[in-house]
């Protein structure tokens, strides 16, 4: 029987405020159990693992049992932090910490070796996910034929039991074992989820995402999706859909939040809701959180809605005002632009985010008065051939810009 890794890590995209950088931790997870897999060893993260048993009931199982666990504490997420503490207090060996090499690791595990590696943002790129995993296959290897003691716990306190608490604990059923079988995993709700949304199947995927919250609890990406589809379905109207959206987005205080994603969705619904009643407090609200989310995270989509935002302000206010505010726009927008060409370069750029980089630079041009080069990326847009979705939500904010502007 196969030996069985378990990842301790978060999933979906998670903002680490230090570095003001997004980290998309399922494209770590792919390359870690990609790794782990060719060690030969069965790999699974706490989303994976089909479950009847609570969620934290699987997840202890886990931290006991599993011969092998590797903890990815990029970001610095309390749970993943939590869960090392217990494995560490649990088992002498057979522990493996990974992170983003940029991360400023706590003064209490920097004497423990940790295996970094860089992330973009969206993914590795393909030469990092190549050399972290060769590496990694390595470490794998060496750990499970080792029983040196890794674990700062067993190593400072010689009084607990040489092996650990795996011989005195009752024995887990492996999670592939009975019944588990027939119940639905977290990661397939959210799989499915997104698959729906991507299909434009919003009441569909409600029902997958309010499954995966009840599974997950406090999971913020979770609650971001479920916002997203709940605003996005439009029902029983656009307005009380967004209301409603609002209302769940609330939960992770906007407001005070340094987190990008939340942010975007904020600014979102209060965009829609002033275009849809001319509520002023809903612009106001609606800029608050793209400022807020631009300069926390220097990205290209807060970006070019602020300047978006701040245009159709402008078209509010005296004209004094509105040159003032229309000054700004063009400001952000040309710093946007840079933002754009250098995110177009990255390797293993997806065919969803290559469009919104163009798309953004045919607005940022077309806001700067830069028809030429806005007519060189329509048409680059065009070459791409995107869902029809995607163009009409561009088509629709750039003509709303020309009036603006006019």
């Amino acid at each position: 029987m196969a030996k069985r890794c378990f990842v301790i890590q978060g999933f979906g995209k998670k903002q680490d405020y230090e570095q003001g950088k997004l980290f998309d931790l399922d494209a770590s997870y792919a390359v870690i159990k990609e790794a782990i897999e060719e060690a030969g060893l069965e790999c699974s993260r706490a989303d994976e693992l089909r479950r009847n048993a609570l969620i934290e009931q699987v997840m202890y199982d886990q931290l006991l049992d599993a011969d092998l666990i590797v903890a990815d504490i990029t970001t610095l997420n309390f749970n993943a932090a939590f869960e090392l503490g217990v494995r560490y207090a649990l088992r002498p060996h057979a522990t493996l910490i990974v992170g983003e090499k940029g991360m400023n690791f706590p003064f209490d595990i920097n004497h423990i070796y940790i295996n970094t590696y860089e992330h973009l943002g969206t993914d590795l790129g393909h030469r990092e996910a190549k050399r972290f995993k060769a590496e990694l296959k390595q470490l794998v290897q060496k750990a499970v034929a080792s029983t040196a003691t890794d674990s700062p716990v067993y190593i400072y306190l010689k009084q607990l039991p040489e092996q650990g608490f795996l011989n005195i604990a009752t024995q887990p059923r492996s999670p592939k074992e009975g019944s588990e079988e027939t119940s639905t995993s977290l990661h397939d709700l959210i799989e499915k989820g997104k698959a729906a949304m991507r299909e434009d199947r919003f009441t569909e995927a409600i029902e997958y995402w309010q499954e995966a919250r009840k599974v997950s609890k406090k999971d913020d990406y979770i609650v971001q999706q479920l916002a997203l589809a709940t605003y996005k379905n439009k029902k029983p109207d656009a307005e009380n859909a967004l209301r409603e959206g609002k209302k769940i987005l609330e939960y992770l205080q906007p407001k005070g939040s340094f987190d990008a994603e939340t942010l975007g969705l904020w600014a979102a619904v209060h965009k829609r809701l002033f275009e849809i009643n001319q509520n002023a407090d809903a612009l106001e609200e609606a800029i608050f959180a793209l400022e807020r989310g631009f300069f926390i995270k220097r990205d290209y989509y807060n970006g070019i809605n602020l300047a978006f935002m701040l245009d159709t302000k402008g078209k509010q206010s005296v004209p004094g005002i509105q040159a003032e505010l229309h000054g700004v726009a063009s400001y952000i927008r040309r710093k946007v632009k840079p933002i754009c060409h250098a995110a177009l370069i990255r390797e293993d750029l997806n065919s969803g985010d290559q469009y919104w980089i163009i798309a953004t630079l045919y607005e940022a041009c077309v806001g700067l008065g830069q028809e030429e080069e806005a007519c060189t990326w329509k048409n680059e847009i065009d070459k791409l051939k995107p869902p029809t979705w995607m163009i009409e939500s561009t088509e629709e904010q750039v003509a709303k810009l020309r009036k603006i502007l006019e």
